[in-house]
């Protein structure tokens, strides 16, 4: 079959992550790679492929049929958008924008030109999360009646140097890195249908969040927790703990705990406790762990493949705009609720 032309627009630490994902993908070709800041022309040269400074010369020059772009969360609408309307179907790097108001822009957009959009929640791609899904939601814990996640990991200071990475709209942990552990319980879980947060920025003082304690309410019935902080070492969160980003330290741990009427599951380590068929129940007798076994993937590039099929139209996207929008509006929605003090229906925004 013929490679699926793509290109990379905004080429920084994850956008050359994708552009090299890219040049290695036997049913994909890289043929451009686009960024605001000429330094990044590195990126171009090492992977052999043109260099441009705007996604409008790119397109008219290069003609990918696919761009992904990893640009700033602002930046993400007016990007999409360009290449939409030269009828160039897109990857958007999670979340799909930093206002509902400019998720809504690409979802006129994209339904006006015809194009497809993936939003770029690889973990729904991950054989473990995978896994955890069919095991929560195929009744191995009995009907789920609780989530807990603890997100804690200690960001070194020169991270928050990106100036859009400390300001709002679009900066702060829970848009950066918790918007995916949202997005996950929504796959894993089903809808969330209210948030209750507190967050607070004592430790780095900047104006955006560095520490969070949210209460959520599920469509099903369930309640979860989820307890973040981006100013407190620990060996407990998803990019630690699944060690599916090689360059961050690993441990083996659990981070996400699912309670069911019928026992428990822990991921990633994904020990299933249960109580032995046939045997008594009661918090007097003794559980028994089963540890399921996945044979691991890598989500990003399994993500690029389903991309290709994508802007082939052989497939429809995993996560296309409006389900993008919706995990935008379950962050937005936490970040609307410690503002005003109340909760907060993820639906209405």
């Amino acid at each position: 079959m013929e490679q699926v032309r793509l290109a990379v627009v905004g080429v920084g630490a994850m956008g050359a992550t994708h552009a090299e994902l890219v040049h290695a993908c036997p049913a994909c070709a890289l043929v451009g790679v686009c960024d605001t800041d000429p330094t990044r022309e590195v990126v171009a040269a090492r992977l052999g492929v043109p260099f441009y400074t705007s996604a409008e010369a790119l397109i008219g020059e290069a003609k990918p049929s696919g761009a992904i772009i990893a640009t700033p969360t602002g930046e993400h609408a007016v990007t999409a958008m360009a290449c939409m309307q030269r009828s160039v179907h897109v990857l958007i790097e999670k979340p799909i924008a930093s206002t509902m108001a400019q998720a809504e822009d690409i979802l006129r957009t994209a339904h006006a030109s015809g194009t497809r959009v993936l939003v770029g929640y690889h973990r729904r791609h991950n054989a473990l999360i995978r896994e955890t899904r069919e095991l929560v939601r195929g009744g191995r814990i009995g009907r789920i009646v609780g989530v807990s996640v603890l997100w804690s990991a200690l960001k070194p200071d020169d991270y928050y140097r990106v100036g859009w990475r400390r300001e709002r709209p679009a900066g702060g942990p829970t848009l950066i890195n918790l918007v995916h552990d949202l997005d996950s319980l929504r796959f894993i879980c089903g809808e969330i249908t209210e948030v209750y947060a507190h967050t607070r920025s004592a430790v780095r003082r900047l104006d955006v969040e560095d520490s969070a304690s949210i209460a959520l309410e599920f469509e099903n019935g369930a309640v979860g927790t989820v307890l973040a902080s981006d100013a407190c070492p620990s060996p407990w969160s998803y990019e630690g703990t699944s060690g599916e980003n090689p360059a961050l330290f690993h441990a083996d741990r659990s981070c996400y705990h699912f309670l069911g009427t019928s026992g428990a599951l822990a991921f990633p380590e994904l020990d299933l406790w249960r109580y032995p068929d046939g045997a008594p129940r009661g918090w007097q007798h003794p559980l028994e762990r089963v540890r399921i076994d996945v044979v691991r993937n890598d989500p990003l590039r399994a993500q690029l493949e389903h991309f290709c099929r994508v802007v082939e139209g052989v497939e429809a996207p995993v996560v296309d705009a409006e389900t993008g929008a919706r995990s935008l509006a379950v962050a937005l929605a936490v970040l609307e609720s410690a503002r005003e003090g109340r909760p907060i229906d993820p639906r209405c925004l």
